[in-house]
């Protein structure tokens, strides 16, 4: 079986195919309040808040300021 590649973080490529799967925002659209216990769903334009990883980019050096998760990620 192969081994997943690892990433290097120091130069931020990784030149191994990737999938990101989200949703189109139909689950935020029927819980908007979020879910059962409040846990709001996220979104492209909140994921990394909703998540909190503005601590995980900026230990790496990730600049990120705000921009659509998607964009920000394909950058």
């Amino acid at each position: 079986m192969r081994a997943i590649p690892k990433i290097d973080l120091k130069k931020r490529k990784s030149n191994q195919p990737h999938v990101v799967l989200l949703g189109a925002g139909a689950s935020f659209a029927a819980f908007p309040k979020g879910d059962i216990n409040g846990v709001q769903l996220p979104l492209m334009n909140n994921i990394v808040s909703i998540l909190k990883l503005e601590p995980l980019l900026k230990k790496y050096g990730i600049d990120y300021n705000g921009e659509n998760f998607e964009a920000f990620y394909s950058n």
